[in-house]
């Protein structure tokens, strides 16, 4: 297991961001928030700042901070707007460099003089799925994720519209986030009304785990409910979805992004990212699937999408709670927490960030 001081010591994140974040790759974006001319997303990790924008139709990456007097760039999360710093006025294009310099700048560098650009980094996509890199020379995305290239691009493809984005706040190590979503053995504690009587999730043991680099995946069977009945009815007009498994299908790609896929009827995306050793932010994104409906079926779909995105969020809050009171017993632990069968998925967790962090 990896050592509980991991979890609260300062020292331990700035390991992490060093050794884990600034090499291989990093989940920042779907493509659906980056469709556009000019459309960004920041990521803000401990020491990095992200911008990913496109321009007219490439994706690019930067260090989002201004050379002249290091501003921020981009100050929300996400939106559409040319990538012009707010204080001085300094533009930049799909290179890095500046367009414009105001007037009276006096400065005597050329737009190619890299003291004047941002810092580039390697930006490539998987499906639907954006990535970053802040390696010099990383390894192929492709490389780098493995066995779960065709995963991703299966669930790219199953999915339909982004019906929801938020970002929920947790007093909590982005590590325990993670090993949270790895298992269902909590569910029946932790959700007894949404999943184990509302979805029938977390009665049977985890099934067809697969591990591969650190990334893993895995089935939580379903179990029968009395709410089967009207479910059938109420997604009726999915039938003829090719995305369809009688289970909780769960994706983890190291080491933040979690996927997941309920019946394929609806489907999750979210992004554990670090404040601070206690803290995270957990950035979410809820999807409709991926069917082609008339208008009636359509409308009944839209309100299944709100319906879901409301579930999913309350289901995070429920995990929320709890990872906060983790978070609060670790910081007085004095020994390694324990394993048990269900839980294999965070042992092949602990075993990816110990051999990152060892370098």
């Amino acid at each position: 297991m990896i050592p509980v001081s991991n979890y609260v010591d300062p020292a331990a994140l700035e390991r992490e961001m060093e050794l884990l974040f600034r090499k291989g790759w990093q989940f920042v974006a779907m493509t659906d928030e980056l469709a556009n001319d000019q459309d960004f997303v920041c990521v803000d990790l401990p020491g990095t700042a992200i911008v990913v924008q496109n321009f007219a139709g490439s994706l690019r990456a930067f260090r989002n901070v201004c050379p002249h007097r290091l501003n921020l760039i981009q100050t929300e999360e996400r939106g559409n707007r040319s990538l012009i710093c707010r204080y001085h006025g300094w533009a930049f294009d799909g290179d890095g460099r500046p367009k414009t310099l105001p007037p009276r700048q006096g400065f005597a560098e050329s737009r190619d003089d890299e003291r004047v650009c941002l810092q580039r980094f390697h930006v490539a996509s998987c499906g639907r799925f954006v990535f970053v890199s802040m390696e010099g020379a990383p390894p192929l995305l492709a490389d780098y994720l493995g066995e779960f290239v065709p995963v991703l691009e299966q669930l790219s493809g199953a999915m339909g519209a982004l019906t929801d984005v938020d970002t929920i706040h947790h007093a909590a190590n982005w590590k325990l986030l993670a090993e949270n979503v790895l298992e269902c053995y909590h569910c029946g504690y932790v959700h007894p009304e949404t999943f184990v009587k509302g979805l029938g999730i977390g009665k049977k043991p985890i099934a067809d785990v697969r591990l591969d680099r650190g990334h893993s995946s895995s089935h939580f069977p379903k179990s029968p409910t009395a709410r089967d009945a009207l479910k059938a009815k109420a997604v009726a007009h999915l039938a003829g979805r090719e995305f369809a498994h009688e289970s909780f299908f769960h994706v983890h790609i190291f080491p933040n992004l979690f996927i997941s896929s309920t019946e394929g009827t609806a489907f999750y995306v979210g992004h554990a990212i670090a404040v601070s050793a206690g803290e995270t932010n957990l950035r979410t994104r809820f999807f409709a699937p991926g069917v082609d409906l008339d208008e009636r079926a359509q409308a009944r779909q839209d309100l299944m999408n709100k319906q879901g995105a409301t579930l999913g969020k309350y289901v995070i809050n429920e995990d929320r709670a709890i990872l906060e009171t983790v978070q609060r017993g670790m910081a007085s632990a004095n020994r390694p927490p324990l394993l048990g069968a269900d839980e294999v998925r965070i042992e092949a967790f602990a075993a990816a960030y110990e051999a990152a962090i060892a370098g």
